[in-house]
């Protein structure tokens, strides 16, 4: 029976997958191994050892080297390396440094029979940023597509960045939040969706004011959400005691633009000083710091 030898590294942080930085992705790479034909391969590098087939993968430290050694069984013959080793030939040892996805065969008595190949694809939706890698080469950053052997399952992740959080997949199978496992029978796209994590509350500043008895105010402030939306609750207060009230509904807000509300001043309100206030919310609930300015009725 002839046994067939995937190489693939997957980025692991030894810090675990749930990491929130994308440094805890860059300290070890898996090196997985099987053997095609009746022969064994064995190697070590800092961190593990393979001796394939009975232990056919090892976490190994990047920018480290291990060397592969191909050993036949009996009177068979190694007949040579393929995918990164390829260059080795027919030498009985591949070596390499461990800096990213690679994968090797490894042929015993005959060359290995060709394989269908797929493409696992990754892409990216929503709002927020994020990485997601796996083995096979997807190390999404730069890398978001890689060619597998159909029958491949593999297992892929996603970390969102600061200021996002990840949302969820879909396609190839996949679902929820945790890292998926996807089985290549054809060319597939996985989506893996981050949406922006909105933690700083909107900003609102108020203009001085004026307007008589019996007419219309213009209530006139400025304000700005990085989401690009906000609500705005203006007051007009006499003493601590609010004598009048305006809701903004929420709608697109630009810092650069003075937006006006309108209030009605009663006809019977003596002329004097008082306070126009405002607070402003923006989609997520993120509440700011009210501001106030004078407002005169003269």
């Amino acid at each position: 029976m002839r046994r067939w030898i995937a190489l693939g590294i997957v980025a692991l942080a030894l810090g675990g997958w749930a990491a929130a930085s994308a440094s805890a992705r860059t300290l070890h790479y898996y090196v997985t191994v099987s053997v095609s034909g009746p022969g064994h391969v064995t190697g070590s590098g800092d961190g593990g050892s393979i001796d394939c087939p009975d232990n056919c993968e090892a976490l190994i430290k990047q920018q480290t080297y291990i060397t592969l050694t191909a050993t036949p069984d009996g009177d068979a013959q190694f007949t040579g390396w393929g995918g990164d080793c390829a260059d080795s030939g027919t030498n009985d040892t591949c070596e390499f440094i461990v800096s990213g996805p690679k994968t090797v065969t490894a042929g015993f008595g005959t060359p290995p029979p060709p394989v269908s190949t797929f493409t696992l694809t990754v892409a990216k939706a929503g709002t927020g940023t994020g990485y997601v890698g796996g083995a096979g080469g997807i190390d999404c950053g730069p890398t978001c597509a890689a060619a597998l052997q159909q029958g491949a399952t593999i297992k892929i992740l996603a970390i969102a960045d600061d200021g996002s959080e990840f949302a969820g997949w879909s396609g190839g199978g996949c679902s929820g939040t945790e890292p998926c496992t996807v089985t290549i029978d054809s060319d597939t796209t996985v989506t893996a969706t981050f949406d922006r994590v909105d933690r700083a509350p909107p900003l609102i500043r108020t203009l001085r004011g004026s307007a008589k008895p019996g007419t219309t105010a213009s209530l006139r402030y400025r304000v700005w959400d990085d989401s690009g939306k906000s609500r705005e609750v203006l007051t007009i207060v006499e003493g601590k005691v609010p004598i009048g009230r305006v809701v903004v509904p929420l709608g697109p807000v630009d810092y650069r633009r003075v937006y006006t509300a309108h209030w009605r001043v009663p006809a019977g309100l003596k002329p004097g000083e008082r306070l126009f206030c405002a607070v402003a919310t923006d989609p997520t609930g993120n509440v700011g710091k009210r501001s106030c300015s004078a407002f005169t009725v003269a």
